[in-house]
């Protein structure tokens, strides 16, 4: 394991070093024929630039300039004002400057190098692993497959972006000035890729091969960006277009793309291992599910592919952490994310006859114990004290919880701040979790009805320990339930970003984010009185549902079209 996580963050040889600031992004950096010898007559040489491009993968818990994307969405609020997440909240970002960063053309060098590396070896015809043959073969699969998780990164955020299958030399006019494919060719080229690459790879890989590209996550990425090309951002626009529909209509719909997309999350289901055995299982119990973001993440049967290495030493925990434990009080959870717990009777705090809101977080989804931490809930060895005067009170203080709350999921209780070693954190990209939620999301759309869809969403609920969701559902209720069964179980992940601009619904979520005060109170239940009040208002326009083109790329391609409302 440690041999893999080192080559994993070796720097790239000079030879595939792809930069090139005054040209366009699609330009070959130059190299020299001897650099290309060096490197693609030897498998280990040729093994580290492929290791190498594993980095170029964006981080999952720090996405967003390396802190939760979370906080660009209605699930959290960082406490810093300096964080990228509180431009997209203000809307002080545009084509010159978004908060992500010029990733199209991190994104295309990333791609620029899988072509290069695919081209050198088949230039160089590149020898097996003497100590391990078909080695060769699977290094190929992977890069493949990155170079499809680069070019879906371009379509989730920009929409339909350039297809590029080969390095491009500065003479390459017509080529470098392309214009964007559809979302829907794009999608298409992925899946290409994946398939090339899936036949490639093995079900499964050796402890000592941990983080590597398997025929699975393959499966994965198909499974969700079909979903997302079905999904209404994309289901009628994506056929033509490289830009999505914008207006606030959010029931575009194909059945057609809907049934694709369930046939892809129900391949990776399916997959079984050379044993006949099936590849991924949901962990059984809440505690193992939550030792998955800690401490069992490369064992796990239910994660499908890692980024090795997210975050590394004590900087996640720090992040997240409340001041009173030596943390920024990061991605605090809001009240609106909060709300959407159900209570343990399966029921919405809104319906349930459970929910008293003078004792807020009394009979909740199980979920929210291991995910939120709140005003006295028990964190390493005491109360979360988040009162006026509190050691993690609430307040606009430096690193003090906006919200009233902070983040469990992704931390580790174990830690301390500022002293030990810190741990690494494994970013789960792709868990069996998400696929579930994929196929009965996309079942519920073309089969409404289907008893798959109940079968996948209740196995979730199970392990939770809720009730299983009612019969007789009708296609909307379903919807909604689906959509707040992943609200809650994938928080903090990296989804709900995407996930409310291919719903369209991000001009309703994204609008008032909403905290919890706590104040001392004798004669109150637990002796505190509880306030819900708004934390602050954010700014939305429809061109926020994709993010727009960095302006000088749009400059150096006069074809390149830049999205509607930028």
């Amino acid at each position: 394991m440690k041999k893999i996580i080192t080559m994993m963050g070796l720097a790239l040889c000079a030879g595939l070093t792809m930069t090139s600031c005054k040209k366009g992004f699609l330009d070959r950096a130059a190299t020299t024929q001897q650099q290309d010898v060096d490197i693609f007559t030897s498998f280990n040489q040729t093994d580290l630039v492929i290791n190498n491009l594993y980095r170029r993968t964006p981080r999952v818990y720090g996405y967003l300039a390396g802190y939760n994307m979370s906080s660009a969405t209605d699930e959290s609020k960082d406490a810093s004002t300096w964080m990228a997440s509180m431009r997209f909240n203000n809307g002080s970002w545009s084509g010159n400057d978004n908060p992500i960063g010029n990733t199209w053309r991190d994104n295309y060098v990333a791609i620029r190098q899988a072509n290069s590396i695919l081209e050198g070896i088949a230039k160089y015809n590149t020898p097996d692993d003497p100590n391990n043959p078909g080695y060769l073969e699977n290094r190929i699969g992977e890069v493949y497959y990155l170079r499809a998780h680069f070019l879906a990164e371009l379509l989730r955020q920009f929409g339909g972006a350039i297809i590029v299958t080969k390095t491009m030399l500065p003479t390459d006019i017509d080529e470098l000035n392309k214009p964007r494919s559809t979302y829907d060719q794009c999608v298409e080229q992925i899946s290409k890729d994946c398939d090339e690459a899936a036949k490639r790879l093995p079900t499964e890989y050796p402890a000592s091969q941990a983080g590597r590209v398997t025929k699975g996550t393959c499966l994965a990425l198909k499974s969700r960006m079909t979903l997302y090309s079905a999904s209404p951002l994309w289901a009628i626009a994506g056929k033509t277009s490289a830009r999505p529909d914008i207006s606030s209509n959010n029931t575009a719909s194909d059945p057609v793309k809907w049934q694709r997309a369930a046939a892809a999350a129900k391949a990776v289901i399916d997959l079984r291992n050379k044993d006949g055995a099936e590849v991924y299982a949901l962990e059984p119990t809440l505690a193992l599910r939550q030792d998955m973001f800690k401490s069992t993440t490369l064992q796990s049967k239910e994660v499908i592919w890692v980024r090795m290495n997210d975050f590394t030493g004590q900087a996640l925990d720090q992040y997240i952490f409340s001041n009173g434990n030596g943390g920024w009080s990061g991605a605090a959870p809001t009240q609106n994310l909060v709300n959407d717990y159900e209570m343990n009777d399966g029921l919405s705090i809104r319906t349930s006859p459970l929910y008293n809101p003078a004792r807020p977080y009394i009979n909740r989804d199980p979920r929210f114990y291991t995910d939120i931490l709140y005003n006295r809930a028990q964190f390493k060895g005491r109360a979360i004290e988040t009162q006026p005067g509190g050691r993690d009170e609430q307040s606009t203080a430096t690193d003090r919880t906006r919200t009233g709350y902070f983040l469990r999921k992704l931390t580790d209780e174990a830690i301390t701040i500022g002293q030990g070693a810190g741990r690494n954190v494994h970013g789960i990209v792709f868990r069996l979790a998400e696929i579930y939620l994929n196929y009965a999301e996309a079942l519920n759309e073309y089969d409404p009805g289907n008893p798959e869809i109940l079968t996948y969403v209740n196995r979730i609920r199970a392990r939770a320990g809720q009730p299983n969701l009612p019969t007789g559902l009708t296609q909307d209720q379903m919807r909604q339930r689906i959509r707040n069964e992943r609200r809650i179980e994938l928080s903090f992940e990296n989804h709900r970003f995407w996930d409310v601009r291919r719903w369209k619904i991000a001009e309703t979520t994204e609008k008032e984010i909403f905290g919890m005060k706590a104040a001392p109170k004798a004669g109150a239940p637990d002796g505190y009185e509880y306030t819900i009040f708004k934390v602050e208002d954010r700014l939305w326009r429809n061109a926020m549902y994709v993010i727009p083109i960095t302006q000088d790329e749009t400059l150096r391609n006069p074809n390149l079209q830049q999205n509607e409302g930028w």
